[in-house]
């Protein structure tokens, strides 16, 4: 039997479900310290012209307030570091209130413009309404030039 046309497997063009989308563009945004001129709001404008920077070295973290819980789906972080090499970085969720909890755990080789993606694994992620990045270790000082949570509000 083919399975791969089935409602079962596929989901239905004609329903009308919300799609997956960003959800922290223009969010309201905090971080640990910045740089002048490198807000944390750079980092959730929806784009690659701006960055946020930390000015620092880890630890650093930048936490989005996605202003009512949320499923999600996939969290994107796009890479803003020189020199390359070993970071790791920590990503939390957490609802309007109650403990955070760990999402992913990023760590690896990692450079300038690369794209890191926290894939939710075996199911979406819901009620989060605030996601923090907690970079743990980098050679560099902690930067990141956009930061995308897929999913959908409610």
């Amino acid at each position: 039997m083919n399975r791969e046309l089935s409602p079962l497997e596929r989901p239905d063009p004609c329903s009308f479900g919300a799609s997956p989308r960003n959800l922290s563009a223009g969010k309201p945004v905090t971080a640990s310290q910045s740089l002048p001129g490198e807000p944390p709001e750079g980092a959730v404008d929806g784009g690659e012209l701006a960055k946020w920077g930390a000015g620092a070295a880890p630890p650093q973290w930048i936490e989005i307030d996605l202003g009512a819980p949320a499923t999600i789906t996939e969290i994107a972080l796009e890479v803003s570091q020189f020199p390359d090499g070993h970071t790791v970085h920590r990503v939390y969720g957490r609802g309007p209130s109650g403990p955070e909890q760990l999402l992913a755990l990023l760590q690896g080789t990692t450079h300038d413009g690369e794209w890191l993606l926290a894939p939710k694994g075996a199911a979406a992620w819901t009620g989060i309404r605030f996601v923090r990045v907690e970079t743990v270790e980098s050679p560099s000082w902690v930067s990141w030039f956009e930061i995308e949570v897929i999913g959908v509000p409610g």
